[in-house]
């Protein structure tokens, strides 16, 4: 391309006649100009050669130590999580105490406190932390069931101790956060995506490691934060020029990281929201209120579209407000996900000041020569220079592209002719510049449209020339390698350079089996037997390799394409894992079935020994044995069958009810629907049409998946006639007792009162001696009498009251179970008849013990209240209860001797009771009436 300058120069080079004029004004305006212009230029260029020298060098220091302090600065939290993954994995930090993990952060944060918040997150979304937050306090930060998984703030004193709670918190689920999923999933380190700070006053970013024990168990995320302000307080104290400054932008989004102005990284975002992190948001870097920043940053989106296009260090120059500004850009990225770039921008002007003043000085010097020069050669040569003055004004119009200026001079001397070939050169030049400009925007167009395709392919491609020099890569090869790409590599270097291996092994591949050797040699190959190595991973890859030739057959060319197949191979030694696996547990549980079968055959042979054994039990017993299911007999014993006076192969099959006399089947048959276990007595028939009185224990119980009852049944004939025996011996030796004593005694007393009738008309006085005698008498026979019925009156009441006498049978009777008493007196206690209180005594104890026997309660209530107008007995448990429209209480000999007693003492009973819902004996007994009683048979005995 031409410019004006060059089209002056030619213009000026053609050739031409020499005339006067251009003899005399030509040389002499070169020769000032030389002079003044190669003074001036040299001194410009030294001056620019220096500051160029300079801010290279100042630039590339200030960058480098920028590099190497944040790398440092931002290694610190990356080792903290290290250090304390060591401590859990070696069983040093206990994560499931979090009060120690508290106090440990703590003090962590006290000694690393460049860092702003120091925590973990265990599986079960608890976390702590200890954090300095943005305004400096010191806090604990938790979560957990304790905070209903609310993340609540503590503040502290100097020693780490909770003080006080300084914000009760929201919701928070650490599993629904980045920088705990992202390194669990990935399970390395990584840095989390910059985030606003909950309290809104502050931009950070985590960097997070997953925790494991010494078996490789996951406990859990540890994280260690920095506040972004942080790193622009380190940036500040770079020293860089006078007016330089640093920023760090993220090369993928353009966002501003960190500034060493005092610009913060972040703005509001207008808006009202519950949550104070919603307040504040990052900003593009193009859009920084420091003007350095903001022109700098659009200079660099200019220029390379798009930061992210910035893969290498660069030393580039602009103009701000016409003020040249040097820039360095370095990008900082690490194996933890950091994807950034530093800038550092210095003013010209703070190299250029003393350059400046002498260059100012040198132009200003050139200049006034030139002045005085020119104006001398115009004063003499001004009437010989018109014309050349002319030829200038239009060659200089050419020069800036206004091609339709043409030059007129009507001349036929030396300046016409020239005149004539400007014109026509000037036609020729536009023709051209025009078809230049098309073809050079086409294929600008075409060569960028070319690369973006490529790099957009997600596979490797590069091109190798025929003698084997890097012609193209694409983007994916540079991440492929994971090192620099060289222009030329000798083939017996390559796959130590590129760290090449044969897949599976420790062997590089042999140089002669490079797919690249064969596609040069003219073969196309297609393996899949590589992998590239990178200090932290393995890249297997698919490799295809062709080679390219021109019209005669020759290769020029050589194409290899790398595809990344670690998906495909994890995938493949999933399903060869899987198969494994699925081989071995069809052989484990192959295995189990046989244990199984072998266990079961164990089983039948133990279980009909046992049952064998039960059998020869159940014959042996004197008791007969019964098992029945719905009331229908499946097994008996032989005892059983002679007690009924039935053969044994008789019974099985029979009702239950067909060895029960009528009477009492509704009794049993309640029994047997209820599922009622323990002790009852009934009457049993026999086949013979007789019946006998029956003790029977019941059990339920599960044999081989079915409900079924078995029952022993004692006859209890002997202790039925010992009873009756007893009782009516006892009621003999009263009846001779009163015989003896009150009998004789009253008919003595008779007869003293008929005598002394008789006598008290004749003599007073031996009346009144039998009348003594017939009174002393009367008060032996009723000292007598006393004797007798105290005789009869329970142990129990001799030794205390009622409620005692009621609490201690209770506690002995119980005592034995798991049944809870609950004993309570309401009341003052007052006297009651002998008979009266002896009698409430036995209707409790028939209480007592039918709950004991039939009952199963868990809890039995004994409530004795002494009111002003009655006495109330109550006595209730929680057992199992009964029907009471299905018993009936002449067939219930326990039933009918408490109704008995009640209607012989003239008290009121009262029994209630359901299914499931426990039994409530009362009684009620005129309180009045019987203190009465008892307060007269007192006088009496007082007498």
């Amino acid at each position: 391309m031409f410019n004006k300058i060059s089209y002056l120069q030619y213009f000026l080079s053609l050739p031409v006649k020499p005339s006067l004029r251009t003899v005399l004004i030509i040389p002499f305006i070169l020769q000032i100009l030389a002079v003044v212009s190669l003074t001036g230029y040299l001194s410009f260029k030294n001056g620019q050669k220096a500051v160029n020298n300079i801010a290279t060098r100042l630039l590339s220091e200030i960058s480098q130590r920028v590099q190497q302090n944040l790398h440092t600065f931002l290694e610190t939290p990356q080792q903290i999580n290290q250090n304390n993954a060591n401590a859990i994995k070696l069983g040093q930090l206990d994560v499931q105490d979090l009060t120690v993990l508290e106090h440990y952060f703590f003090d962590q944060l006290e000694v690393f406190n460049q860092v702003s918040l120091i925590g973990f997150a265990n599986t079960n979304k608890e976390f702590i932390s200890a954090e300095i937050f943005p305004d400096g306090s010191l806090t604990i930060r938790a979560s957990g069931k304790l905070t209903k998984y609310n993340l609540r703030t503590y503040t502290t004193n100097k020693q780490g101790t909770r003080t006080g709670i300084k914000d009760f918190g929201k919701p928070y689920d650490t599993q629904r956060r980045d920088w705990y999923n992202k390194p669990i999933a990935e399970e390395r380190p990584i840095w989390s995506e910059i985030y606003p700070h909950n309290s809104g006053i502050a931009l950070y970013i985590a960097a997070s490691q997953p925790a494991y024990d010494k078996r490789g168990n996951l406990q859990g995320v540890l994280l260690s934060n920095l506040n972004l302000s942080k790193i622009g307080t380190f940036l500040q104290n770079l020293k860089i020029g006078k007016t330089g400054i640093s920023f760090i932008v993220e090369r993928q989004s353009g966002r501003l990281v960190a500034t060493s102005t005092n610009e913060k990284p972040f703005r509001s975002n207008n808006l009202e929201s519950q949550l104070a992190e919603n307040r504040i948001k990052p900003f593009l870097a193009i859009d920084s209120n420091d003007k350095k920043t903001q022109f700098t940053s659009k200079y660099l989106k200019n220029k390379f579209h798009q930061f992210k296009s910035i893969n290498s260090s660069q030393q580039l120059y602009f103009s701000i407000d016409g003020k040249r500004q040097f820039i360095q850009v370095l990008p900082f990225q690490d194996n933890r996900g950091l994807d950034w770039l530093i800038v550092v921008v210095v003013p010209e002007d703070d190299f250029m000041q003393a350059i400046n003043v002498n260059t100012r000085t040198s132009i200003v010097l050139c200049i006034a020569a030139l002045i005085v020069a020119v104006a001398v050669g115009v004063l003499i040569l001004r009437w010989i220079t018109q014309p050349v003055l002319a030829l200038k004004k239009s060659a200089l119009a050419l020069a800036q592209g206004e091609w339709e200026k043409r030059i007129r001079i009507e001349r036929s001397d030396e300046l016409g002719e020239l005149a004539k070939s400007f014109n026509s050169m000037a036609d020729q030049l536009q023709e051209k510049f025009s078809q230049m400009q098309d073809l050079n925007k086409a294929l600008l167009q075409s060569e960028t449209r070319l690369k973006q395709f490529l790099d957009a392919i997600p596979v490797s491609v590069s091109i190798d020339d025929s003698s084997g020099l890097l012609y193209y890569t694409n983007r994916a090869s540079q991440q492929l390698v994971n090192v620099e790409l060289l222009p030329f590599i000798e083939y017996e270097n390559i796959a130590e350079y590129y760290q090449v291996y044969l897949a599976g092994t420790d062997q590089l591949c042999p140089a002669d089996e490079l797919p690249i050797v064969y596609s040069l040699a003219g073969k196309t190959v297609h393996v899949d037997n590589l992998e590239f190595r990178h200090p932290n991973k393995t890249i297997p890859v698919e490799v295809l390799s062709t080679p390219i030739f021109d019209e005669s057959g020759k290769v020029i060319y050589a194409l290899t394409v790398c595809i990344d197949i670690t998906e495909r191979k994890k995938a493949e030694k999933i399903l060869a894992d899987y198969n494994s696996i699925l081989e071995q547990q069809v052989t484990e549980r192959t295995l189990e079935l046989q244990r199984e079968i072998a266990e079961r055959k164990q089983a039948e042979i133990a279980l009909l020994e046992s049952e064998t054994r039960f059998r020869l039990l159940a014959e042996a017993t004197f008791e007969a044995i019964a098992i029945t299911e719905q009331g229908i007999l499946l097994d008996t014993n032989q005892t059983c069958a002679e007690m009924f006076g039935y053969e044994l192969s008789e019974l099985v099959g029979m009702r239950v009810m067909d060895f029960t006399a009528p009477e009492y089947r509704e009794q049993v048959m309640q029994k047997i629907r209820s599922g009622d276990e323990g002790i009852y007595e009934t009457v049993c028939l026999c086949k013979d049409g007789s019946t006998f009185p029956a003790e029977i224990r019941a059990r339920v119980m599960s044999y081989r998946g079915r409900t079924i009852r078995m029952a022993a049944i004692q006859d209890i004939t002997s202790r039925k006639q010992a009873e009756e025996a007893t009782v009516l011996a006892e009621r003999n030796r009263l009846a001779q007792e009163i015989h003896d004593t009150l009998a004789q005694a009253f008919t003595v007393v008779i007869v003293h009162l008929d005598t002394a009738s008789r006598k008290l008309t004749t003599d007073i006085e031996i009346a009144q001696k039998l009348i003594k005698a017939g009174r002393d008498l009367a008060h032996s026979g009723l000292t007598e009498a006393r004797r007798s019925i105290k005789a009869l009156r329970s142990q129990l009441l001799e030794d205390g009251d009622i409620f005692n006498a009621l609490n201690r049978f209770a506690t002995q009777m119980f005592s034995p179970t798991n049944t809870h008493i609950v004993c309570q007196l309401i009341g003052e206690i007052y006297p009651l008849s002998p008979d009266v209180e002896n009698n409430l005594l036995r209707i409790g104890q028939e209480a007592l013990t039918n709950a004991f026997k039939y009952a199963q309660a868990g809890e039995i209530q004994i409530e004795l209240a002494y009111q002003e107008s009655q006495c109330s007995l109550r006595i209730k448990d929680d057992g199992q209860g009964f029907d009471m429209g299905s018993v009936s209480i002449i067939n219930s000999f326990g039933l009918l001797v408490m109704s008995e007693r009640a209607e012989r003492i003239g008290v009121k009973l009262t029994i209630q009771s359901s299914p499931g819902q426990g039994t409530e004996v009362i009684v009620l007994v005129n309180g009045k009436k019987h203190e009465e009683i008892a307060r007269k048979q007192g006088e009496i005995n007082d007498l």
